[in-house]
């Protein structure tokens, strides 16, 4: 596992779904009052202008309240559990602008008027077709929009008596089911590339021995969660932890028992994180990385010792070290940063590995920590694991 809670794949998927639509929030800020300016102009002389003004003014402000709703989105998107309110929340601004146009049927169009309920007809499909371009992925979405559109013109038309009408209703109503019907396989195409392009993704950042993160993966989640902290003031923590005289081990029981240990290690180490958004990674070698956020000094020393202390239970032997001991151990460097912002990744990294080359420099089988502030390494004695 990579991280203490990693999203299920429906939720990855459902949250791409809105991420997709939430992408059209600009075309959509800027496309809505244009097209609502063209109905107004096309019903000027014959609707009231004051009507017409009012319904504009509502129609381009809530396009553009889309926009700060889109911000507060993106400050948000990481937070999958939360994605099902995102997405309910463009989609209330959806059914808000679909009723806009909705309204327009009886507020705009003269009493019996067939060239100008002929007009409206074909705003409405125009709108409905470009609503399933870019709500196909978010069907609660697009109905939200859709179903205000359509269903007060074809009520209107069927009210309104004539043979046109009853005509024009009913190719509205067949307009819209064949809209709809022909969407779900857009939708279903949408999900299924969605689902690949996440599991392609997944497998990108494995790495492929112990199936935790690799490399590329925790190079873009410490950059992620540096701008993270430094948006929230929130302190982000780094573990780096080496296996000790791994290469003695290799060399006394061969590299398939080198490997078999790199995975009980990565393991033991797995199963000591606790918290969404902590992930673990093979950084190379016998070297792992552990990226904890919102986690200061004093947390990232619970998890040391969570760590040493699931080492220890593993009892994996090492028959092959030079220093006397018997089991495999590790050396740990950490390193917290807070308040210390902009930080840049590379640093993070050279306090750890700092930490950590002073750590196996003291006679391994040890933590170090190094003080951001001062600037100084700290030797934590109560982390020391007692060897065998």
């Amino acid at each position: 596992m990579m991280t203490a809670q990693k999203p299920s794949l429906r939720q990855q998927v459902q949250a791409q779904k809105i991420a997709n639509v939430y992408q059209h929030t600009w075309t959509l800020a800027i496309s809505h009052p244009i097209a609502g300016t063209l109905l107004v102009a096309s019903f000027w002389d014959v609707a009231s202008s004051l009507l017409l003004l009012l319904w504009l003014t509502l129609l381009t402000a809530v396009s553009i309240a889309r926009v700060p709703l889109y911000f507060r989105y993106r400050r948000h998107e990481n937070d999958i559990a939360q994605c099902e309110r995102w997405g309910l929340y463009f989609a209330v601004m959806a059914a808000l602008q679909g009723s806009l146009y909705g309204m327009a049927w009886v507020a705009f169009v003269p009493a019996g008027d067939p060239f100008f309920l002929s007009v409206v007809c074909l705003w409405v499909m125009g709108l409905s077709a470009c609503a399933v371009v870019g709500y196909a992925s978010h069907p609660k979405t697009l109905l939200s929009f859709f179903m205000p559109v359509v269903v007060p013109g074809i009520l209107l038309l069927l009210l309104d008596g004539g043979d046109r009408a009853r005509i024009l209703a009913a190719a509205l109503f067949l307009y819209g089911a064949v809209i709809l019907l022909a969407s779900a396989p857009v939708y279903r195409s949408i999900v299924r590339a969605i689902e690949l392009n996440i599991q392609l993704r997944a497998l990108s950042q494995l790495d492929g021995l112990t199936g935790l993160a690799n490399r590329r993966h925790f190079d873009e989640a410490l950059q992620k969660e540096l701008d993270r902290a430094a948006r929230h003031d929130q302190p982000l923590s780094l573990l780096l932890l080496d296996i000790d005289h791994f290469k003695a081990y290799n060399d006394h029981y061969g590299h398939v028992s080198g490997d078999h240990c790199l995975r009980l290690v990565s393991d033991a180490i797995a199963g000591c994180l606790r918290r969404s958004g902590e992930l673990i990674a093979r950084y190379g070698g016998e070297e792992f990385a552990l990226l904890l956020p919102n986690t200061d000094m004093a947390g990232l020393n619970n998890v040391v010792e969570r760590i040493q202390r699931a080492i220890r239970e593993s009892a994996i032997p090492h028959a092959g070290r030079v220093d006397g001991g018997e089991l495999v151990t590790v050396s740990i460097g950490g390193t917290t940063v807070q308040g210390e912002f902009p930080a840049k990744p590379e640093s993070l990294i050279e306090n750890a590995d700092t930490a950590l080359y002073m750590a196996k420099n003291h006679g391994r089988n040890q933590y170090h920590f190094y003080c951001q502030r001062s600037g100084q390494l700290v030797g934590d004695k109560r982390a020391e694991l007692v060897a065998g």
